[in-house]
């Protein structure tokens, strides 16, 4: 990560501190740039992206050729994520997408080795679906929130966690809240 974006990252986490804005936070920050990194991912999709602080993390911890797809229903919210990536120098690598996530992830072109998941909660189970045909064997699906939101996100939970399925998951706790990480079996 250059140190541009990351500058860039502490700016926000003050910032959102300040403001009480939630994001992905530096805590679990370090666990997707971990996924990231220890997988190899370079072909990224996240869903929800509020104002770019995942964006820039995700697209800052993949390799060089790393690409990075951002699904953002708020046309004002997108062109604050492509802003902040741009002043992050991460502008290249990443393709905002305006528009509902369960309407644009049929059209979406390649295939994706990590995918973020932070957008309306009920709708998670259906993100992944939408997402498996262009998920590659092995790739990370990090959906976060899943301690907050547990009602919400209950079936996305059994879904991902049943033992005969086609994930490997595990439940990853900060504070009150969680994320919970699953590897796409081969």
């Amino acid at each position: 990560m250059t140190k541009t974006a990351k500058r860039m990252l502490a700016l926000m986490d003050r910032a959102v501190t300040l403001w009480r804005i939630p994001v992905i936070g530096r805590a679990k920050g370090r666990l997707v740039r971990r996924l990231i990194e220890r997988h190899g991912c370079t072909r990224a999709i996240e869903i929800g992206s509020l104002f770019g602080y995942s964006a820039i993390l995700i697209s800052g911890a993949m390799r060089p050729r790393g690409r990075l797809t951002c699904l953002e229903s708020n046309a004002y919210l997108a062109k604050l994520v492509k802003s902040n990536c741009a002043t992050a120098g991460v502008g290249g690598r990443v393709k905002i997408v305006v528009g509902d996530a369960l309407r644009l992830l049929p059209l979406l072109p390649g295939r994706f080795d990590f995918v973020l998941i932070d957008a309306v909660k009920e709708d998670y189970l259906d993100y992944l679906r939408q997402l498996e045909p262009k998920l590659v064997p092995g790739a990370v699906v990090a959906a976060d929130n899943t301690g907050i939101y547990r009602r919400d996100v209950l079936p996305y939970l059994e879904y991902v966690r049943d033992p005969h399925g086609r994930y490997a998951s595990r439940e990853h706790v900060f504070g009150d809240d969680a994320m919970e990480v699953s590897i796409l079996r081969s």
